[in-house]
């Protein structure tokens, strides 16, 4: 009877353990950390959500950017073509270690563009965003979108 009551109590400690973890909700909290500070124009707050050599991808604009130092160069860059960009996450599907982000863009840009090059010229567009998550970590970072749908005169 005395091993009976010490296995149920185990059991029921590991379930309650369990049930406290909510693994996927870390997971939205750093990506909405991580959209936060891309909004904020903050480098340094990318750095901490980022795992060792994570990747952020841009699919359109062929980009592969390394943390930290291509990520950086990516933001500056992207900062200064579109400094006033607003970028908000619309929905999430969640795995053990991934998301999927839907998200909304906009900006008024400056630079090349699928109709060459333009200024002060307001874009939005719609996108999503494939995570991979590496130990609450983002260990791949890649976007994917239309680029000259954003381009359109509306």
């Amino acid at each position: 009877m005395k091993r009976f009551v010490v296995g149920m109590l185990a059991f029921f400690t590991a379930c309650t353990a369990k049930e406290q973890k909510p693994p996927d909700a870390t997971h939205r909290a750093v990506l909405d950390a991580y959209i936060t500070a891309w909004n904020k124009h903050d480098s340094l707050a990318v750095d901490t959500l980022l795992a060792k050599g994570g990747v952020h991808e841009d699919v359109p604009f062929s980009i592969r950017a390394t943390a930290p130092d291509g990520i950086h160069a990516f933001m500056r860059d992207l900062i200064q073509a579109s400094p006033d960009y607003v970028w908000k996450v619309t929905d999430v599907v969640e795995g053990d270690n991934s998301l999927a982000a839907e998200w909304t863009w906009t900006s008024t840009y400056t630079g090349d563009s699928p109709n060459g090059p333009v200024t002060g010229f307001k874009i939005s567009g719609r996108g999503a965003s494939v995570v991979e998550m590496e130990n609450g970590k983002i260990k791949r970072f890649s976007n994917y979108y239309d680029e000259a749908s954003w381009f359109k005169k509306k």
